[in-house]
């Protein structure tokens, strides 16, 4: 089995750059987004190897797995099947997944645009730890979509996400608690 090394939260964070404003079109990433964190965490060379140790229970793996089928790296690119593959690592604990599987199903790609399950997804990723999901899923409730908007729990997970290393969240945070008090 191959050592899981941890990610830099700074990494993770590129997942939320850029989204406190709305792409033009809803169905367009934004500027950073999940590619952008693929390429760095990367793929896997050997598929084969990769297989056999996602189906025995690594994380890591399966989370790599990802990433060679939603990029095309070796394979036919088959986003259906990353987000396949991002969703069963994040059960097994893997925080990254769990904001890339999010990006998947909030961005349609490969599959069928699910706020909802993007929200769940962030939501377990931010309960991982992981400032990217905490920041996503702040943006979600701040706006609305696919959970309830609640302002008061947005600034919490902005700051969440801003204690974490998120620092474009802190702004986020401050405003909404200024608001809260005014």
């Amino acid at each position: 089995m191959v050592p899981r090394h941890p990610i830099p939260v700074a990494i993770l964070a590129l997942a939320a750059c850029g989204r406190n404003h709305p792409p033009p079109d809803e169905r367009t990433a934004p500027s950073a987004s999940v590619v952008a964190i693929g390429v760095t965490l990367g793929g896997c060379e050997d598929l084969d190897v990769c297989r056999k140790e996602c189906d025995a229970g690594s994380a890591d793996r399966c989370r790599r797995l990802g990433v060679t089928y939603a990029f095309g790296q070796g394979v036919d690119k088959d986003e259906g099947r990353a987000t396949a593959l991002y969703g069963q690592a994040c059960d097994m604990g893997d925080g990254p997944a769990c904001v890339f599987a999010g990006q998947m199903h909030e961005y349609a790609h490969g599959i069928p645009k699910d706020d909802a399950r993007a929200a769940t997804l962030y939501g377990r990723a931010c309960d991982l730890r992981w400032a990217a999901g905490c920041y996503n899923l702040a943006i979600m409730v701040d706006r609305g979509r696919g959970v309830p908007q609640d302002r008061a729990r947005a600034a919490d997970l902005y700051q969440m996400a801003c204690t974490a290393g998120a620092k474009q969240a802190c702004d986020k945070a401050k405003e909404l608690y200024e608001l809260r008090t005014k």
